[in-house]
């Protein structure tokens, strides 16, 4: 992702003799500002790798949901696990998902942590900027910041009257409408409303029933209100509501033909007395396809995945003349229904179906220093509390009903007291030192009829203190480089499909930075270099048919990120952001895997095998984005072209480094022209333009080996009406 800037440029003249070193040196790149430590600070002060882009940068790269992030930042990706977002920030992420399991990026939006893995992901209307922060950042952001950070701010209402409506239409009939508004009502008052509505008929093809999958029908809309009684006292509020209907998840076909309908004599549930495939087609093999390409998935189930959020946050901010007090109160409600053929064909071998019912509450207050002293200090206390219930799951397996299979959830309880400062020892050498207290308290249940199980609850509280030590060199007013040693904490968790009381130790990562930022005239650049010592990750270990969560691995991480923007013109600007990774698990003799030969049939026997010197999951060697960006005056208006490309090599998507996907890359192009009275933009857009066949997961279970593709190519045309 680019850094997000302006271009200011003296007036051109028209004198012939007018030398286009002149125009360069009058060619700036406006300051970047983010609030990385919780203050509003220039981009070149904070010893930070951090990716940051507008949200009107962001549509120019054709990124419209959270989920496409990773196409604009390198060293980030944002896988699905069954409609479940696990991002990765430098080989930190998650594995697991379910009640109470947490991703290791952090994603808060504006200022509330969202907790949730199947809500975190969210189609973008009214956003501000997005900030992306590498690297563990436990002390201001949390408990689960291990990896990083994705800072989404949304609009503010504005006091003048204003309003914009997009409306686009693209292939498979993708059609986008959004509007945005706001004014005030008096001089001390404001209101400002977003809304979007999405439809789509999706490109992938139901071949047993003929129906389109992965359609999708998602509305939402945000209503904020601002007052500002006085010009020391802010108080914001907002509501937000999402109705998600999207059949993506479920457009899920054989990762290289592995299923178990290929195999007639396997087994299709696993309990005593489960009839074989054969059997269950009329003690004949089944000979119909087995879906491997792109659009298209074999499926006699009911398929679906639905999602209603509600969220209300209240920001209160009051001016001390010497300090600001920030508060932040978040409440979040969600309801998930979702339904899955898990094994790839027409028979009633394995389906799925659950529900997801959670709610959170977070309060967080923040006071920070303010002026221009030598110290710059932010105190801050938190406290969060999450209830995500699965409240069953149904399922039909070798093609016997079993209701209420399990149910189970987990509550967190989670308090914490953080303070960082920053301390100019000379005036050009600067000390931060920061430290988070976490005290964290998980509450399992769960409960199987079929296995047994009664109703089962147990509870752990962990606790941690995580530090973190920067210095910072100016080199002048527009460079600096640093030096960072900080330490990152993912909380202890129950495994509650794993139907255990015993608690999952938290992971813990030790890492080490340095980094040169600077931004002058009309070039920038941040390069950072880190090295992570990461251990008792986190990982699904296989016993019989299920699995637990358990301690299982230790890794080492280290790599290059860097960022280059260059503005060769007033009119035309380039950036070229580059994240090289090397990933390696130091100790990993019993992760989970899938065995057999390989061939069709023969993939499905759980067990353990050693992974040390394997790459961890999820993690390209190297990734980059090169966005272009021209603009030029035609016809009395502006004529912008954009191009952004991402570039991602080879990586793995399990820890056995079993199931792959080969180096792709995405090209992304947008033109659009704008009038001088800039009421209007018009615009064409063009996204995968290569038509790149890529997968975004592969999830290994029981009943076959379930793949799911990217996008392919789409086109279409956009247009914004401002008033």
């Amino acid at each position: 992702m680019k850094q997000y800037f302006k271009l200011s440029h003296a007036v051109l003249l028209s004198a012939p003799l007018l030398i286009t070193q002149s125009v360069i040196a009058e060619t700036m790149l406006e300051e970047v500002v983010v609030t990385a430590q919780k203050r509003s600070e220039r981009n070149v002060d904070v010893p930070i790798s951090i990716d940051s882009a507008t949200g009107d940068q962001l549509e120019q790269a054709g990124i419209m949901d959270v989920q496409d992030l990773g196409q604009t930042v390198p060293g980030l990706r944002l896988d699905l696990s069954g409609g479940f977002s696990q991002p990765t920030i430098r080989g930190i992420g998650s594995s697991v998902a379910g009640p109470g399991l947490s991703a290791s990026v952090a994603t808060y939006v504006d200022g509330i942590y969202r907790a949730s893995a199947l809500t975190s992901a969210f189609e973008m209307a009214d956003i501000d900027s997005v900030q992306v922060l590498k690297g563990p950042q436990g002390t201001l952001f949390g408990r689960n910041a291990t990896g990083g950070a994705i800072i989404i701010t949304t609009s503010v209402p504005s006091y003048e009257p204003e309003g914009e409506l997009k409306l686009s239409y693209g292939r498979y009939n993708d059609i986008r409408t959004t509007f945005t508004g706001s004014r005030g009502l008096t001089d001390k008052v404001a209101v400002g409303v977003s809304t979007y509505i999405h439809k789509s008929d999706g490109f992938v093809d139901n071949e047993i029933t003929g129906e389109d999958v992965d359609t999708k029908d998602n509305w939402g809309a945000r209503l904020k209100g601002l007052f500002e009684p006085s010009d020391s006292l802010s108080i914001l509020l907002s509501y937000a509501h999402t109705d998600r209907d999207d059949g993506s998840p479920n457009s899920l076909n054989a990762y290289e033909g592995r299923a178990l309908v290929n195999d007639p004599d396997a087994p299709t549930a696993g309990f005593p007395g489960a009839p074989t495939v054969s059997e269950l087609n009329g003690n004949q093999p089944y000979t119909k396809p087995v879906y491997t390409k792109r659009g298209s998935i074999a499926s006699d189930a009911e398929l679906g995945f639905t999602a209603k959020t509600d969220d209300v946050t209240l920001k209160i901010e009051k001016d001390f003349d010497n300090m600001v007090l920030t508060s932040y109160t978040g409440y979040h409600d969600e309801t998930v229904v979702y339904r899955q053929d898990y094994d790839l064909s027409d028979l009633p071998i394995f389906h799925g179906h659950f529900q997801v019912e959670a709610d959170s509450f977070s309060q967080e207050l923040n006071l920070t220093s303010r002026g221009e002293g030598p110290l710059q200090w932010v105190v801050g206390a938190y406290y969060f509390k999450d209830d995500t219930q699965f409240p069953f799951f149904n399922a039909v397996q070798g093609g016997f009903a079993v209701p209420n299979a399990f149910a189970n959830g987990q509550k967190t309880e989670a308090k914490a007291i953080f303070i960082d400062g920053s301390y100019d020892l000379t005036e050009l050498l600067t000390l931060t030192l920061g430290a988070r207290y976490s005290e964290d308290t998980m509450r399992v249940n769960f409960e199987s009829v079929p296995n047994s199980i009664p109703y089962t609850e147990a509870e752990e509280t962990f606790e941690k203190l995580s530090p973190r030590a920067v210095l910072r060199y100016s080199l002048d007013d527009d460079s600096s480089v640093y030096a960072s040693i900080t330490e990152g904490y993912k909380s202890g968790v129950f495994n509650p499909a794993g139907f255990s009381t015993v608690p999952v130790d938290p992971e813990e990562i030790l890492a080490y930075e340095l980094g040169y930022k600077t931004q002058r005239n009309q070039w920038s650049a941040d390069l950072a270099a880190f090295y992570y010592d990461y251990s008792e990750l986190q990982v699904n270990r296989f016993v019989g048919a299920g699995s637990v969560l358990v301690n299982a691995a230790e890794a080492t991480i280290y790599g290059l990120d860097s960022q280059l923007g260059y503005a060769f013109s007033e009119q035309f600007r380039a950036d070229l952001n580059i994240a090289y990774t090397k990933s390696e698990y130091d100790d990993f003799k019993n992760a989970p895997a899938y065995l057999g030969t390989g061939n069709p049939g023969d993939p499905y026997g759980t067990g353990d095998v050693d992974a040390t010197g394997n790459d961890l999951l999820r993690t390209p060697e190297l990734t980059a984005n090169l966005s272009l960006n021209y603009e030029r005056p035609l016809k009395n208006g502006l004529l912008n072209l954009n191009s952004s490309y991402y570039y991602s090599s080879k990586f793995y998507f399990d820890a056995a480094n079993d199931t792959h996907q080969d180096a792709y890359g995405l090209l992304n192009l947008r033109a659009s022209w704008t009038p001088a009275s800039d009421n209007y933009t018009v615009a064409v857009y063009a996204n995968n333009v290569t038509d790149e066949e890529y997968l975004v997961q592969v999830l290994g279970q029981s009943a076959g080996m379930l793949q799911q593709y990217g996008t392919p190519a789409t086109y279409g045309v956009s247009l914004a009406v401002r008033f």
